[in-house]
């Protein structure tokens, strides 16, 4: 019996993560922070959070045991519907702010190219390069944690 990914599941928790994320981006922007782009690597914490709890969903699921393959796939897709949910966040409010964008465009490296469509694009990139690095990482956690010995 081939084993299915919860797909209801992953969307979901990608919604909270990315909401999570979005939440965060309004406190900084409230805060006056939103210029320092360094906090955008504490998106990382946020997608850590969604894709373990999307794994141990799986793995709850499967009465405690996660294939390799399956776990892999889940936190992609999680990481990649988190990164996708918020991009389009990103673009709408950087189609609206434009003092934002046009700081971004100042100060960013090759940052004269920037659109609110190429900041969506690297926002997709980041989040899943940082999730598939997350769900690496955590697979290997829980592949050994499959197989005491």
């Amino acid at each position: 019996m081939e084993k299915k990914i919860s797909s209801a599941n992953v969307y979901k928790v990608a919604a909270y993560a990315a909401s999570a994320m979005i939440l965060f981006f309004l406190l900084m922007k409230l805060a006056g922070f939103v210029t320092i782009a360094e906090f955008r690597f504490l998106n990382l914490i946020i997608m850590f959070i969604g894709v373990r709890y999307s794994l141990l969903e799986s793995r709850k699921s499967e009465n405690g045991k996660l294939d390799y393959f399956q776990g892999m796939i889940t936190g992609f897709m999680t990481a990649f519907f988190t990164s996708l949910f918020f991009a389009v966040f990103v673009f709408i409010y950087l189609s609206v702010d434009h003092n934002l964008m046009d700081y971004l465009k100042a100060t960013q490296p090759f940052g004269s190219y920037l659109a609110p469509a190429s900041a969506a694009c690297v926002t997709i990139v980041e989040g899943i390069a940082g999730g598939s690095i997350i769900s690496f990482a955590m697979m290997h956690l829980y592949n050994r944690d499959n197989n005491p010995g």
